[in-house]
């Protein structure tokens, strides 16, 4: 060997001199291809080149970049004359054979291999081992093992192969948890304050059982984001954290966390000074915005009225929602005092844009006008924000798309034209709904049914003109009840926000009298415009036959002909038909029956339902805790002392709510609640029904997953002159929901009755259990 080049270290080259290649050779190569190499040095026999040169060290770069060598020379292996012999050395990394991991306990031996991430006959190079490693450190950090080591080696096993072990050599420590979190220099707040400021990570508390001590840093440096929003909120506007420290126990299991805080001043408002504004007076802005010379400076309030608030009432949803898209603010904020700061205010309103074209992108199944026909961005309106909101709540309401993944995206055509694009991906809404159970006093119990929620009559293989169609199958055992129901519903008829529909059904019910009803209904519906287009009428008219084969000892037997109108005034507002985090549900029904309508059944029935659904808490702009809170009341009579009312229209109660005219009252067997004759419900006249519900969405894409606890009260009474608001049968409990495309709703819940209601023995009812299929919240 005369010469030598490499990336290994620099050294002073030899004098250059031209040669003329005459041959090229590989060394050290056990899995490369020699030909290759060479090929890929881009160096060819018979090339003239300076040694050492250009060439050469290009032809190194290149096998470099392969990522193949640990090391790269080229050598002249001999002269002849002015011609070289040219020699590639090179040193593989190895390539891996098998991994052998000691020390886990936190993690299995699987779920180690699976973070490191390699695979038998891949390369291992020094870079893979620092990334293998800082993942291994931080998966081990997120559980709380911050002192947890890794190291890794790799043992040449088959020198021939170039094969490799790779060694991990783990030492996990100490779980650590955090003992105390403390803070210095803050005044205006006590350390509780500021700790309960921080949502992600929190100290170690023997009754914090649905909390984690572990520290993370990713969601301590968000919890310190936390703490200076705090006091910004208070109008510390100059608050920062000027060191934070973290030492452990003599044994290190235990963490300890002080946060040094600068509070700075208490800033108030001066004078709100305004720029730029030609559409809109100062006073309705300052109105907007919401502060007064001497108010607290409020960071967070300020910003959200200035430049989008939950409730739309921002100086930023005054300009969007009446066609400036391009409206922008800017605040300069000056110290006039170490207490007061002047604020301007610079507003960019530009010019008003209309919508130009409104496209629909991911809808392979549903119609484009059953999508159109439910937006509130029109072309030729002006851009309003606030449409495009309620055109995304329409747009989830169908339940034919993911509302994870609805996304309007504006695109300006020119200055004073926007195109709106609705990106939306479909998902099925055709669901297969079941619910089994048991009571004592149907046996067996349950429910099947079909329903498909974007049908399509003059397509029903394909389906997406938006109508639905629903089958029903309910049961008790050995026919002591049972239903059959067929539906159809045009929501949109002729493409206006009417609905007509009809309905059939069969019924039968064998218990304590037997009794069996047929009949067939149509309806027509109609959305409002007061007090707003949230509210709607629906409008039944009933046709029935009703056969009362043995009445008992509690109806009249016989056969009975039945004409009904029944009306429904409701306001929905909520977020969601299957999952609700918002919004509120009003609906009154009544129905008359008799009276001057033609029939020998006479009564009049009413009934009252009242839903609130508000967000609690927000993650990542998904709402995850909501409360639910229901009233409903209801009242069935006669128009006179001889009105003849169909057992089947009677008011039960307990149980999941699924059988016809059941109320719900969870922690209590089917149909128990109610008056008795000789030990038989017979059913009541009047009922009322509370309920408050807490949920929580553990996951909400795919497949969302609720968790849940309850508390309920309710009763059935026979008439005015029993009833009593006060005895109410109460229950309490917890639950989940999950939902599977295209299957349904599947649930349980598991409540607990603290009334005897049956059997009557003196004790409280007890926990019962009720499995959910296909009903929502």
């Amino acid at each position: 060997m005369l010469l030598a080049w490499g990336n290994v270290h620099a050294q002073q080259l030899p004098q250059q001199k031209m040669y003329k290649v005459l041959g090229l050779s590989v060394e050290g190569n056990v899995t490369s291809d020699a030909s290759a190499v060479i090929l890929t040095s881009g160096i060819r026999t018979g090339d003239e080149l300076v040694v050492p040169g250009d060439a050469t060290q290009k032809a190194i770069s290149k096998l470099w970049a392969l990522r193949l060598f640990s090391d790269v020379q080229i050598l002249i292996d001999r002269e002849v004359g002015d011609g070289v012999f040219l020699k590639i050395k090179v040193k593989e990394y190895p390539r891996l054979e098998r991994i052998t991991i000691n020390g886990n306990d936190e993690f299995s031996t699987e779920d180690v291999e699976g973070k490191v991430g390699l695979i038998k006959g891949q390369i291992l190079r020094p870079v893979d081992f620092n990334r293998i490693q800082r993942r291994l450190l931080k998966s081990y950090e997120e559980e709380g093992y911050m002192l947890a080591t890794v190291e890794l080696t790799a043992n040449i096993v088959n020198p021939q192969d170039n094969r490799a072990e790779l060694v991990v050599d783990i030492d996990e420590g100490p779980e650590v948890g955090i003992a105390r979190i403390s803070f210095s220099g803050n005044e205006a707040f006590d350390d509780d304050d500021l700790r309960g400021a921080m949502d992600e990570i929190s100290e170690r508390k023997w009754w914090k059982f649905w909390s984690s001590s572990r520290f993370d840093r990713i969601n301590y440096e968000k919890d310190k984001k936390l703490i200076i929003q705090q006091y910004r909120e208070d109008g510390y506007l100059d608050a920062e954290i000027v060191r934070d420290s973290i030492w452990y126990s003599n044994d290190r299991e235990d963490m300890y966390i002080d946060i040094t805080v600068d509070e700075g001043a208490r800033s108030y408002v001066g004078d709100i000074v305004w720029k730029g504004n030609t559409v809109y007076p100062d006073s309705l802005l300052s109105a907007r915005l919401g502060f007064q010379s001497g108010d607290i400076f409020n960071e967070t309030r300020f910003q959200e009225n200035l430049r989008g608030n939950p409730d739309q009432t921002d100086v930023g949803s005054l300009y969007l929602d009446n066609g400036y898209l391009r409206f922008f603010a800017s605040d300069e904020r000056i110290r006039v005092a170490p207490d007061t700061v002047n604020v301007v205010i610079t507003v960019q309103e530009n010019t008003k844009s209309r919508i130009g074209h409104v496209h629909i992108r991911g809808n392979s199944k549903t119609h484009d006008k059953v999508i159109r026909r439910v937006l509130y961005t029109w072309p030729g309106d002006y851009f309003s924000r606030a449409a495009i909101i309620r055109s995304i709540r329409e747009l989830a309401t169908l339940n034919y798309f993911n509302p994870e993944t609805i996304r309007p995206e504006p695109a300006m055509v020119n200055d004073s034209t926007v195109d709106i694009i609705y990106n939306i991906e479909e998902r099925s809404s055709d669901t297969f709904n079941a619910s089994v159970g048991y009571s004592g006093t149907f046996g067996a119990t349950g429910a099947f049914g079909l329903t498909f929620n974007n049908f399509n009559i003059a397509e029903p293989f394909r389906g997406g003109a938006g109508q639905v169609l629903n089958f029903n199958w309910q049961f008790g055992e050995a026919s002591r009840f049972r239903i059959f129901s067929l539906s159809f519903t045009e929501p949109w008829f002729m493409d206006s926000p009417t609905s007509v529909g009809f309905s059939l059904y069969d019924e039968r019910q064998q218990y304590a009298f037997d009794m069996r009803r047929t009949g067939a209904s149509v309806n027509l519906g109609r959305r409002f415009r007061w007090p707003d287009d949230f509210a709607r009428g629906d409008w039944f008219v009933r046709f029935q036959e009703l056969d009362v084969k043995d009445g008992g000892i509690f109806y009249a037997t016989g056969n009975y002909t039945q004409v009904s109108l029944t009306q429904v005034l409701s306001r929905n507002s909520l977020d969601s038909p299957i999952f609700p985090s918002a919004g509120s549900r009003v609906a009154l029904t009544t129905e008359i029956s008799g009276g001057f309508l033609p029939g020998s059944v006479d009564y009049h029935k009413h009934q009252l339902e009242l839903k609130w659904f508000t967000p609690l808490l927000t993650i990542n702009d998904q709402p995850r805790l909501t409360l639910y809170t229901g009233t409903e009341y209801g009242l069935v009579k006669g128009f006179n002392a001889s009105s003849y009312i169909p057992p089947i229209e009677y008011f039960f109660m307990g149980g999941n709510g699924l059988q016809y005219q059941t109320m719900p009252l969870r922690g209590y067997e089917d149909r128990s609640i109610g008056p008795q004759v000789s030990g038989q419900i017979t059913g009541g006249t009047i009922y009322s029904h509370y309920v408050a519900e807490l949920r929580f969405a553990i996951t909400l894409n795919p497949m969302p997953l609720y968790i849940l606890g309850f508390a309920e009260a309710g009763n059935v009474w026979l008439d005015e002159r029993f009833f009593d608001p006060f005895n109410l049968k109460r229950s309490a409990g917890f639950g989940a929901r999950l939902l599977i495309q295209g299957v349904g709703l599947i649930g349980f819940d598991y409540g607990y009755g603290f009334d005897d209601v049956e059997p009557k023995d003196g004790e409280a009812d007890g926990w019962h259990f009720h499995f959910q299929f296909g009903r929502g919240f």
